[in-house]
Parts: C-alpha cells; sequence; structure tokens
C-alpha cells in the first residue's frame, strides 16, 4: 500500500522555528523534503486562481501530492445546491496540479444530515470520474444510513475515516483507498509549537487499523490537524513510527 502521510496544511506561524527552520524561504518545499502529502486548507476558504496552482506543482517534488478541499461557498454556505459553475471551475483549476494531485475532499457542513441525501447524490455524480474524491459526512445521521456508504462504493469514492469528538466514526474504506483525518476541537491548544496533550493510545489504534486495512488498499491517505495534538508535523512522526511497530517484521 502506498502511504501519503501529512498534516492539515503547512503555512502557520507557530511552526517557525519549531517545525521549519529559522531563514526557510519556502515552507513548502521544505515541507514536502520531510512530507509526501499534504491537504490543502487554504482552498476551503477560498478557490485558487490558477497561477497559484501552478506556483504548488512548480515547487512540489515528484511524487508529492496535494490533496485539496473543495471551496466552503459549495459545501458549507451553498449546501451543494446551485453550485455547478463554482464546482467546475474550481475543479478545472485544481486539475493543473496534475501528477500532484491527489484525492479532492468534499467536506460536508455539520448541519447537512442524511435528509439530505437527495441532494448529496446528485452532486457525487455530477463530478467528474477523471479525478478522485473523499467524501467527509459530519452529522451522525451517516452512521444510520447505509445508503450513502454504497452510493460511494459505486462512485469509487472514500469515505473519509475521521477522529473527531463530534463526527460519526467510519473504519472501514469504501474503495480501493482510504482517507484518515486525525481532528481536533479548535479551542483547545493556546499554540501550535509543541504536543500539548500527547494522544499516543489513539495514534496507535489508527496505526492497526491501516495495518488491518493494508492489504485491500492501493493507497491511503492519513492527515493530522494541530488540533489533534497541538503540533502536527510531531503527530505524524509518531504516526509513522507506530506504523512500523505494527508491521510484521
Amino acid at each position: 500500500m502506498d502511504l501519503r502521510a501529512g498534516t492539515c496544511g503547512w503555512s502557520f506561524a507557530d511552526w517557525k522555528g519549531t517545525f521549519y527552520p529559522a531563514g526557510t524561504k519556502d515552507e513548502l518545499v521544505y515541507y514536502a523534503g520531510v512530507f509526501n502529502a499534504v491537504e490543502v486548507d487554504s482552498t476551503w476558504h477560498h478557490a485558487p486562481v490558477a497561477r497559484t496552482v501552478q506556483s504548488w506543482a512548480r515547487r512540489a517534488p515528484e511524487g508529492f501530492v496535494l490533496c485539496p478541499k473543495m471551496p466552503g461557498e459549495i459545501t458549507h454556505e451553498n449546501l451543494l445546491v446551485g453550485s455547478e459553475a463554482l464546482t467546475s471551475g474550481f475543479l478545472d483549476t485544481i486539475a493543473l496540479l496534475g501528477d500532484r494531485l491527489g484525492p479532492i475532499l468534499v467536506q460536508l457542513a455539520p448541519k447537512l444530515s442524511s435528509d439530505h441525501l437527495p441532494t448529496l447524490e446528485p452532486f457525487l455524480r455530477a463530478l467528474p470520474t477523471n479525478l478522485r474524491y473523499a467524501v467527509e459526512l459530519r452529522h451522525r445521521s451517516w452512521l444510520k444510513t447505509p445508503q450513502v456508504l454504497d452510493l460511494l462504493r459505486e462512485l469509487r469514492m472514500s469515505v473519509v475515516m475521521a477522529d473527531h469528538p463530534w463526527y460519526p466514526r467510519f473504519e472501514e474504506p469504501t474503495t480501493d483507498f482510504a482517507y484518515v483525518r486525525l481532528l481536533g476541537r479548535r479551542d483547545v491548544f493556546p499554540d501550535f509549537k509543541r504536543i500539548h496533550r500527547a494522544r499516543d493510545e489513539d495514534l496507535q489504534r489508527w496505526a492497526a487499523l491501516l495495518q488491518r486495512i493494508e492489504p485491500d488498499m492501493r493507497q491511503a491517505f492519513v492527515f493530522i490537524n494541530n488540533q489533534f495534538e497541538g503540533h502536527s508535523p510531531e503527530s505524524v512522526r509518531k504516526l509513522l513510527a507506530f506504523l512500523e511497530d505494527v508491521r510484521p517484521g
């Protein structure tokens, strides 16, 4: 299994002098020398312009992948409705990443419950099939809606397996690549300069899960945010070490 592990974003002021050495001129270039993938959070806040995406592709080394979030204007403001032009424009632009493009994260609004399956299904079916998608279902009602997992299997999209106190927990992939997000509440840590609250037991459990599903997966993408332990680069390093521990000798 091709494992891609990284953080949710790469540009944080608190990483200067902690993760990024003093004087680092290009943070993306440095980051890509440490990890082999990154989730792009900035695309949720606003759709990028072509020159920005082309810059990412130029600066990222061969083999590195970026997994952008679909803009929140589509998923959270419009709740997937009437967003055909916005979606098409975003996908056309983000496709400029070429072979640096990983799965696109379709992060649903927390209030989008399973009652909205009639809205979600046509939205997903209309997405271009030459790209890959991971769908994050944030309302707990989706746990009792197996139809949505059947839909993702049919469309060969990955259900996001997220570790978050409020989101539903899925632990079985729906296609040949897994997409894992280890998250946390946004009001916990005063800064992101160090690990504030170690969660080794949770990381070990996710390492064991990845080891269990490995025979059936072509790829796995794992992203950790700063709120999980307080400093996501170190959390990723710990997870990778735990994965080495659980792999057969």
